[in-house]
């Protein structure tokens, strides 16, 4: 540092100071300006204080340059949120109207007589409307099953129609009753039915107590000096019943009728005239009125309701009419059904003639099917459930048919002979006949086997009544009549031909094993005697061949070679008809 430099230092000390102290509040200040909330916090005491003294000069200058952002940011946030803001204002709207009514209740009454009054004068015309609607409907229904019920019952009481229809539509329901002080609004007591819940009584109390007024004033001023007693709200209506320092506020469902007035009447005279000076000097505290006694005299009102209630028919009760009918009509279906199928099962057994004569009978029920009936053997009972049990729509089918021999009259017995041996007959051989002589029968005829002889003796029998039955029943083994070709000069047995041995197959199983079958063989008219006796005796070992190896039956069997040529063939046309093998029984 050179001499000019420490002598600037010495003659300008003070000036520097200043100045790099001026420089360090410049710094500051620049930073202060970079944080907002360090300007509010400077800046705000000045702008209070300005308005203040702005308020205080000129009021309406300040309202007219601060209403157009105020009311800018209360549009803004209402925009934004408008929940919020419903939930911030609700209560204290609800609480500046209570307390509105309290202090100003002319004002309010004001307020709302030009609405109120249209409204009360709405609602009594539109309640006899409704009535009268209500009623010319129920008269248009006509003969309705309601509407007999309605004139019978009429008729029981001794009164008209008209009266039980205007009594129906005068059905009483009380949902809440409000003891209320009349110079302040307060509630005294309350009482609401256990389904209708009211969680602010206060908040009623002085809207009733406001309209009651502006109400009356508004009667006053169309020169009716009387008192509101009913007011509508909804399907509802609110009763009030008024005596000199307290009013009764019942919240009723329905129609009001006389003996509902009567009962508020009754309530409150018993109030007043119990608790009449604990009314009358009321000055707000609750402390200094008996509540309990109040609550118990005006729940009453709502007991009463309730045990009328209780009278009525439940619900459910008119379950049993609908579930007596639904049981009806499923009887009378089943029944139909029943009676559909015993029809067809009757036509089925009556259509088989082994069984038309038989008094045989079907009951069904719930396609439970039972056959009744008498019959002489167990072949008819037999016959009948297996005529029956192809009926798909069954559930089951019980055999009830009794097999028993009772039928001793001449008639009976002739008819039980006369259908066994028409049943007997069915089968392929039999040739059974009879002849009746009351006691006594012969049968004669034949059979195709000594098991059959044996089982037809056994089924005559069974018939009770005959003293004597004699038996001419012959065992005939019935005639073969089928005939076997072969071709010219061959002994082999063609396949068209095989099917005819297989039935005479089937015949010889059913057959006595005692019986002789004779094979007999024909020749046509070509070749020579020797060559065709040749043939003629092959032709009739193959056949016997085929029936023992293939058949297996058990009858005996002749090989008888006829070498001739069969009569009555043509022999121009058909000459094939002479190579042949025919049948018979050994006699």
């Amino acid at each position: 540092m050179n001499d000019l430099e420490k002598l600037r230092n010495l003659l300008l000390k003070e000036e520097q100071e200043s100045l790099s102290k001026l420089e360090e509040e410049l710094n500051n200040l620049k930073k202060d300006l970079k944080n907002p909330e360090v300007i509010v916090e400077k800046i705000s005491p000045l702008i209070f204080s300005i308005l203040e003294k702005s308020y205080t000069k000129d009021k309406k200058l300040l309202v007219d340059v601060l209403s157009p952002i105020v009311l800018e940011l209360i549009d803004r946030n209402y925009d934004e949120s408008k929940d919020k803001v419903t939930k911030q204002l609700a209560p204290l709207i609800s609480i500046a109207i209570k307390e509105q009514i309290k202090s100003h209740k002319d004002e309010v009454v004001d307020a709302l007589y030009p609405v109120i009054g249209n409204m009360i004068t709405r609602y009594v015309t539109k309640t006899f409307e409704d009535m009268i609607n209500s009623i010319n409907l129920q008269i248009r229904n006509g003969l309705t099953f309601k509407t007999l019920k309605r004139k019978i019952k009429a008729k029981y009481h001794g009164i008209s129609e008209t009266e039980l229809l205007l009594k129906e539509n005068a059905l009483t329901n009380i949902r809440a009753v409000f003891f209320i002080h009349k110079e302040t609004g307060i509630v005294l007591s309350h009482k609401e039915h256990e389904d209708n819940k009211i969680n602010e009584p206060e908040m009623i109390a002085s809207m009733l107590t406001a309209i009651r007024s502006f109400v009356n004033d508004w009667v006053d001023k169309n020169e009716k000096h009387q008192e509101i007693n009913t007011i509508e709200y909804g399907g509802s209506k609110i009763v009030l019943e008024s005596s000199g320092y307290s009013y009764l506020a019942v919240i009723i469902d329905g129609a009001v009728t006389n003996n509902t007035i009567n009962s508020i009447r009754k309530v409150l005279s018993i109030l007043v005239s119990t608790y009449s000076n604990e009314i009358k000097n009321f000055n707000g505290d609750m402390q200094n009125i008996p509540k309990e006694e109040f609550y118990e005299i005006i729940s009453q009102l709502i007991s009463k309701n309730s045990e009328k209630d209780s009278k009525k028919i439940h619900p459910l009760l008119y379950l049993f009419p609908i579930l007596f009918i639904s049981y009806i009509s499923y009887i009378v279906y089943n029944n139909i059904i029943d009676s559909k199928l015993e029809k067809k099962a009757n036509d089925i057994l009556y259509k088989d003639s082994a069984l038309t004569i038989y008094r045989l009978d079907v009951e069904v029920k719930n396609k439970n099917m039972k056959i009744n009936g008498v019959v002489p053997f167990s072949f008819y009972k037999d016959l009948a459930y297996n005529n029956l049990k192809e009926i798909k729509e069954i559930v089951s089918l019980e055999n009830n048919i009794q097999v028993i021999d009772s039928f001793n009259n001449p008639k009976d017995i002739y008819d039980k002979i006369t259908y066994l041996t028409l049943a007997l007959n069915i089968k392929e051989g039999n040739g059974i006949e009879y002849s009746y002589d009351y006691p006594n029968a012969k049968i004669f005829g034949k059979v195709f086997s000594k098991k059959e002889k044996k089982y037809v003796q056994e089924q005559f029998s069974l018939i009770k009544g005959l003293q004597n039955i004699e038996f001419s029943v012959e065992v005939i083994p019935p005639s073969i009549d089928d005939i076997i070709y072969f071709e010219q000069n061959s002994s082999q047995i063609l396949p068209n031909q095989e099917y005819k041995l297989i039935n005479i197959i089937n015949l010889l199983h059913k057959l006595d094993e005692d019986l002789t079958l004779e094979i007999q063989g024909f020749r046509d008219y070509t070749g020579t005697i020797e060559r065709n006796a040749i043939l003629v005796k092959e032709r009739a070992e193959n056949i016997m061949k085929y029936l023992k190896l293939k058949g297996n039956v058990s009858q005996k069997l002749i090989n008888v070679g006829i070498n001739d040529i069969p009569k009555n063939i043509d022999e121009q046309n058909y000459p094939e008809q002479g190579r042949r093998v025919i049948f018979t029984w050994k006699k």
